[in-house]
């Protein structure tokens, strides 16, 4: 049976030191004579190296943690794909953790990784002020960590999208379609994405001449349609004077959805409906969900290759924004005159 070639034979054939081979490896400088040399050798032989032997030598794990409050959020498994779609072209694997996975907040498992230096680095989704300790304890770790998150991280790089433009391009499509009575549906109170949102889409507003009553500006007590259906019930509980809502989220905009039909309101010539995100069910539903789109597989691809980058400890920019696009569906038109 063949021996698989080592380093150590790729050194020998090539003609120099086992150290300049790994340095060329770990993409090191090398001179070009000698990279040329090494290259043909490893081609010749077909060495391929030992993931596990290079993550000892290095003192790594070889695996990387995402933390997240939930993975069964529509939005998350966007994300994640992105992600799933940079680690294979790395020798990494991923390990996966949600902070409320039995319905209360537990970061135990999180702060066992980086207490026991389990993973090489972290990407923490949609953090928060409750994340701080585990993003300390993290940079006191010494492990470089990645949020995907609207606001600034101390020890962190962010990835994050343009929720105060998103919020603008809604405006403007209400006002020419002629709504001026509009609500707005936020996530959770703490949610810097829902207070940016609305942000944009009030300041807009008054740019162009409408404004938000205060008193039409709602929060929801989560993300998920559920919320979304709660409230439905308590606004139809009242009679409807208003011509468009819009959600902070295409979830909340999804459960909202189930009760106006439930109620015969019909949808949009009754009342306009928009969210944001574009997560895959907004386009499956009818009427079709208008929305404001997040790259959210290009923000999962971005967010693994600044962590990657950080961990090879190579630059990388401290923040990076995405725009958003506002995909028209039927959910919107015209607003009703009476």
């Amino acid at each position: 049976m063949r021996r698989q070639p080592t380093i150590a034979t790729v050194a020998e054939h090539a003609g120099v030191a086992v150290s300049t081979v790994s340095r060329y490896l770990n993409g090191h400088y090398v001179s070009q004579s000698a990279k040329q040399r090494i290259a043909k050798v490893i081609d010749k032989l077909g060495y391929t190296r030992s993931a596990t032997a290079r993550n000892l030598s290095l003192r790594r794990t070889g695996c990387l943690g995402v933390v997240v409050d939930s993975t069964i959020d529509p939005w998350f498994v966007q994300l994640l794909g992105g992600i799933e779609e940079e680690l294979t072209t790395h020798d990494t694997s991923l390990m996966l953790a949600s902070l409320e996975l039995r319905g209360h907040y537990d970061a135990s498992i999180v702060m066992k990784w980086i207490r026991e230096k389990r993973v090489d680095g972290l990407i923490f989704v949609k953090s928060q002020k409750r994340e701080r300790p585990l993003l300390q304890a993290a940079a006191d770790a010494k492990i470089p960590t990645v949020a995907v998150s609207p606001e600034g991280v101390e020890h962190s790089q962010v990835v994050r999208s343009n929720n105060v433009a998103g919020g603008a391009a809604v405006a403007d499509l209400l006002v020419d379609l002629g709504h001026r009575r509009i609500a707005f549906a936020g996530g959770p109170d703490y949610s810097i994405d829902s207070k940016d949102r609305l942000r944009g889409l009030k300041s807009r507003l008054e740019h162009l001449g409408a404004s938000l009553d205060p008193k039409l500006i709602f929060s929801c007590h989560s993300w998920e349609a559920e919320a979304g259906i709660e409230f439905g019930r308590t606004l139809f509980s009242k009679p409807l004077s208003i011509t468009a809502l819009v959600a902070a989220n295409d979830a909340l905009a999804l459960g909202f959805m189930r009760v106006a039909q439930q109620r015969n309101v019909r949808i949009p010539q009754t009342l306009s409906v928009i969210g944001f995100d574009d997560i895959p069910e907004s386009a499956l539903v009818w009427p079709g969900l208008t929305t404001v789109a997040q790259p959210m597989r290009d923000m999962g691809r971005e967010a693994y290759r600044k962590l990657f980058q950080k961990v090879e400890m190579l630059e990388t920019p401290a923040v990076v924004e995405h725009p958003m696009e506002l995909i028209i569906r039927e959910s919107t038109g015209p607003a009703r005159q009476n």
